[in-house]
């Protein structure tokens, strides 16, 4: 069972690799929570389940991008969350083994594990794909030059664009892409 304890612990150990390697950076890490959170209620997935997944997707990715291996960031993620979990005994077998497939899959899948996965993936689509996440992320994220920030937001924007599954999320997001995706073309 997923307690506030499990919970706790988990936003602990997240926010600690946050502040040591400087990302995700928190605004990206909050979004995405709070739009996972907006999915699950309005799916009647388990909201617990996707907290723990949208907290722990990108757990790695700082120290990913310290060892200038970011791509490598979900299998390292997925293999920390496996690590976390099996140290927080209230949680069943079924709870940990979903959590790790919303971190596995957080980037996309053939097929979802769990509805639950593909919430946290279409959740961390709103990090690049909104107007919000891409204005945020890009304000409080990394700092780069600006052409290079512009480049590396068109990118994922486009990468992000491309893993939606869920209707509801391509429907609000399609509008806010296009408008960034303008606004990207219009810099360079």
């Amino acid at each position: 069972m997923i307690t506030p304890r499990a919970i706790q612990t988990i936003k602990d150990f997240v926010y600690s690799q946050i502040e040591q390697y400087k990302a995700p950076s928190l605004f990206h890490l909050d979004f995405a929570n709070e739009k996972g959170q907006l999915l699950a209620d309005n799916l009647k997935a388990n909201k617990d389940i996707v907290l723990m997944g949208t907290m722990l997707m990108d757990c790695m990715l700082g120290e990913a991008m310290k060892n200038e291996k970011p791509l490598e960031h979900i299998e390292m993620s997925a293999k920390k969350t496996e690590e976390l979990l099996l140290k927080i005994p209230e949680l069943n077998k079924s709870e940990r083994k979903n959590i790790v497939a919303c971190v596995s899959q957080h980037h996309g899948a053939e097929k979802f594990y769990s509805l639950e996965a593909e919430i946290c993936c279409n959740a961390d689509c709103y990090r690049f794909a909104s107007i919000k996440g891409a204005l945020g992320g890009m304000i409080t994220g990394r700092k780069m030059e600006m052409s290079d920030l512009v480049a590396l937001y068109s990118k994922k924007a486009d990468e992000k664009w491309n893993t939606l599954t869920i209707e509801i999320c391509k429907v609000e997001l399609e509008p806010q892409y296009q408008i960034l995706k303008q606004m990207f073309k219009q810099y360079s």
